[in-house]
């Protein structure tokens, strides 16, 4: 069973006893005095005829000194020469500059010390008479929040402009380092190799000399040297590629669609010979396409395949796996190997350059793995690696996913 409820009349009356006009007057004597506010009640000529008791604590005289004197005592300059024609004129004209609008002035106290208010005025007629009743709010603490607001933002604008220049100032150092890296790989491409092409030709044309024209060949001292010499011109050679391939990574696009697919399509026909001569297996993952450069991510492959390949562990078929998985809406790449791992202390250290922390691979100028992580970082991703000695190792990147829905 639901209880209804009764229902409300329209209009509920109070019981309450009639109040005499001393009594209303008391009351509003009483709320005067209780409210926040400054009130003032002036004559037609300006006279206080009287003031709360919020009136005395905001501008600082007694109640007794405001009484009967003018209402301008309270004004500034310039607005206390002009009040009396403002009155004046609403009397004669009824047009009202003030009464019954409200606005913003400034007001004096005692101290003389002038401060912002918001001023309402209104017009009050008692049978023949006219009074004027203000009420005054103190905007004191208001525009002090408002001026520290505007100072605090004047501030944002300051350092977000000195940061702006900041940045722009940076974006053109880059600029200039990017076309120093350029100018640098210009000129290392030639003026550095072609000394290094001519050292392997004069060795090449001496023994071609000494058998000729004087008879002679090397000797095995003669030979050592030579293979000696020969094999620090390939590395320097090698050197130098590497240093090129790194000054350019910065300076490629890395707006395009890549299909991962046919990248490491390409990297496998360019090692698979490696890899069968090594019997190794390689497990590929479906790979996704991602947002970068085709060039670039060729390199990351094929430096990160090199990479196992040449820590492979003597003790076991070479064993590599490329895997794909999707993070936050990224694409997460990991390269894994069985090789010969990587102790935790070298972690950090292996992606710097001319860095090679194990010492039993096979050729390398420290530089394959700085490149894959300036690939990546130029790509926005990170790279990191998971290893543990005689356990293989896992390279992990994450790329700009293309979304092919």
């Amino acid at each position: 069973m639901t209880d209804e409820l009764p229902e409300l009349p329209d209009v509920v009356q109070l019981p309450r006893d009639d109040l005499s006009a001393a009594e209303v007057g008391a009351i509003a004597a009483a709320i005067l005095e209780a409210a926040v506010d400054a009130i003032i009640v002036i004559s037609p000529i300006g006279a206080i005829l009287a003031a709360n008791e919020a009136t005395v604590r905001l501008f600082g005289w007694e109640r007794e000194q405001m009484l009967g004197r003018n209402i301008t005592m309270l004004m500034p300059e310039p607005f206390r020469s002009e009040h009396d024609g403002y009155l004046a004129a609403y009397l004669a004209t009824g047009e009202a500059h003030i009464i019954g609008l409200g606005r913003e002035v400034e007001a004096q106290r005692a101290d003389g010390s002038v401060f912002p208010m918001f001023l309402s005025v209104s017009e009050v007629k008692t049978g023949s008479q006219h009074l004027f009743t203000g009420i005054i709010h103190d905007l004191t603490e208001r525009n002090r929040q408002r001026d520290a607001l505007e100072a605090a933002n004047q501030e944002l604008e300051r350092r977000v402009a000195e940061r702006t220049r900041e940045l722009d100032e940076s974006l053109a150092e880059l600029r200039r380092s990017n076309r120093d890296l350029d100018q640098f790989a210009s000129v290392a491409s030639h003026d550095l190799k072609t000394p290094l092409r001519n050292v392997r030709q004069a060795l090449e044309l001496l023994e071609e000399h000494l058998t000729e024209g004087l008879g002679v060949v090397f000797d095995d001292e003669a030979n050592e040297l030579r293979q000696f010499t020969t094999d620090a011109a390939s590395r320097m050679e090698d050197l130098i590629d590497g240093l090129l391939a790194y000054a350019r990574v910065q300076g490629a696009s890395t707006d395009e669609s890549v299909d991962l697919g046919d990248v490491l399509a390409g990297v496998v026909a360019a090692v698979h010979l490696d890899l069968e001569e090594l019997d190794a297996r390689l497990d590929v993952a479906e790979l996704p396409r991602v947002r970068g450069s085709t060039v670039q991510l060729r390199q990351l492959f094929y430096n990160l395949i090199g990479n196992a390949i040449r820590y492979r562990s003597p003790e076991r078929p070479l064993h590599i796996s490329i895997e794909s998985d999707t993070v936050d809406g990224r694409a997460l790449l990991t390269v894994r190997d069985n090789g010969i791992g990587i102790d935790s202390a070298h972690h950090h250290r292996i992606f710097e350059l001319f860095r090679r922390v194990q010492a039993s691979a096979e050729g390398g100028v420290g530089l394959g793995l700085a490149i894959c992580q300036r690939v990546v970082e130029t790509h926005g991703g990170e790279i990191r690696v998971e290893s543990e000695p005689d356990k293989g190792a896992a390279f992990i990147f994450d790329l700009t996913l293309i979304d092919s829905g």
